[in-house]
């Protein structure tokens, strides 16, 4: 696909879809959470911070590229990465379903 078309989200297509999804029944889908900076080639450390919008929410993540589960590490406050990982992030939140893991990798002194 050209870069173009690759590169460009369409916002009325996101919404067509949203509304959608949120219009089926059953428990709503939380939004996955952010992940700041993104991932890449690092020469020293770096803090990552990780967000989300849902109140009463809680972001569990990873470090080794597993998926994310309830009984993973609960984001607190900004991890400080000393060495390449592969950091892996959701949200949780009772009554409702899980979102999808978000996904950085990020190469630390190469």
């Amino acid at each position: 696909m050209p870069p173009l078309g690759r590169n460009l989200v369409d916002e009325k297509g996101m919404a067509l879809l949203r509304q959608w999804i949120e219009s089926l029944p059953g428990r709503p889908v939380l939004e996955p959470p952010s992940i700041i900076p993104q991932g890449g080639d690092w020469q020293t450390a770096v803090e990552v911070k990780l967000s989300q919008n849902e109140p009463d929410a809680g972001i569990r993540y990873t470090l080794d590229g597993s998926a994310p589960t309830e009984s993973d590490l609960l984001y607190e406050k900004p991890i400080r990465l000393t060495e390449t990982a592969v950091l892996r992030a959701r949200v949780f939140k009772p009554g409702y379903m899980k979102s999808v893991a978000v996904q950085q990798v990020f190469v630390i002194g190469n």
